[in-house]
């Protein structure tokens, strides 16, 4: 492997510690990003919250520290752990439900939350120094089923990275991407659906080493929510999922087993018990478009993958046992080999706890 160049700066981009590692690997999923760590020579001056910038010919990794560990075993060498940057926008924010099926796009709302929040923020401790948002793409008609905490208020406290940022990749394929310029000292965030070209691979070719599909399943997997009107918990109306996806309340095609679910809900002023009901039914079976889990490992430098070429938010053809499955690159484990995970679906226990699980 390459060896790689680790650069800390300050939150104002002053270059504090510049090292050489021989290897480094790290982890990179987009909708669970855990911490990621690199053992380098001790400096007192590097602080939690700091830059990082981890890169070679071939590789980039931009975060922030999270923590920094005196290294026993090592004399004269620190741990250090830090996180992508985006993790920056893993906070709670008030958000306006009627953002959703409104004219304004959802790369514009997404962008907007940004500004309010960590660019123009009031509190200007808050603001990050440099940051600023970039628009590459517009989508409208999204929606989340994001609703009100209290009725007719029209808003919602959520936290921003489980509810928008990672429903909008799966969803949409609409991304948040970081790009730092230590010389212009700024960090732009691009907001939107990359302009990847799709990508094909034949995942039952020998150089792929490693792979596991998992396909149309979730962790939430209800195919019948049976919804009673509050106002007398009798008067029901019930909802059955399909195998295409869709769902309605006609009692055929089902998926089976059933596995079912029960929930009450009230009209809302000037509604009906038929509409919240749908509301209901919307948000329980709103699905991500990419509802797969799709795993290969390869070898760094693989030519017919080119592993180092896929990034977060490319749609992909995965091809296996004669079929092609359409899925989006969300996240990268590389070490002495190169795994790229596709899909929306999180297996592994602790990344669903964290939220990786949608």
């Amino acid at each position: 492997m390459q060896p790689f160049n680790v650069e800390i700066f300050d939150p104002y981009f002053v270059l504090i510690q510049h090292y050489n590692s021989g290897s480094i690997g790290y982890d990179f999923d987009y909708l669970s990003p855990g911490e990621n760590s690199v053992l380098i020579a001790f400096d007192e001056n590097v602080n939690k919250g700091d830059y990082i910038r981890i890169f070679n010919d071939t590789d980039e990794f931009f975060g922030y520290i999270t923590a920094i560990q005196v290294n026993e075993a090592v004399q004269g060498f620190s741990e250090i752990r830090f996180k992508p940057f985006i993790t920056l926008f893993d906070a709670p924010i008030l958000f306006d439900t009627t953002l959703q099926g409104s004219p304004i796009s959802l790369e514009q709302a997404m962008a907007d939350i940004i500004t309010a929040y960590w660019i123009s923020n009031s509190d200007l401790a808050e603001n990050i120094f440099g940051l600023q948002v970039e628009i590459i793409s517009a989508t409208f008609g999204w929606g989340f089923h994001i609703t009100s905490d209290q009725q007719g208020l029209s808003k919602a406290i959520i936290n921003f990275m489980s509810s928008i940022i990672k429903r909008a990749l799966t969803k949409y394929q609409v991304g948040l991407f970081a790009e730092p310029d230590f010389q212009a000292k700024t960090i732009t965030v691009k907001v939107g659906v990359m302009d990847y070209s799709t990508f094909y691979i034949e995942a039952d070719l020998p150089n792929v080493v490693e792979k596991s599909i998992v396909l149309n399943e979730t962790t939430q997997d209800i195919n019948k929510l049976v919804i009673y009107d509050q106002t007398d918990l009798v008067t029901n109306i019930i909802y059955y999922k399909h195998p295409d996806g869709s769902y309605d309340t006609s009692n055929t095609n089902r998926i089976i087993p059933v596995i079912y679910g029960m929930t009450s809900v009230a009209a809302v002023e000037g509604g009906t018990f038929a509409s919240a009901a749908k509301e209901a039914a919307d948000k329980q079976f709103d699905t991500d478009s990419i509802n797969n889990l799709i795993e290969l490992t390869v070898q760094n430098d693989d030519e017919l993958v080119s592993p180092k070429k896929i990034a977060i938010g490319q749609m992909v053809n995965i091809i296996t046992n004669g079929t092609s499955y359409g899925s989006i690159l969300t996240g990268i484990e590389r070490g002495s080999t190169t795994k790229l995970i596709f899909g929306n679906i999180r297996l592994d226990l602790t990344k669903i706890l964290k939220g990786g699980g949608i």
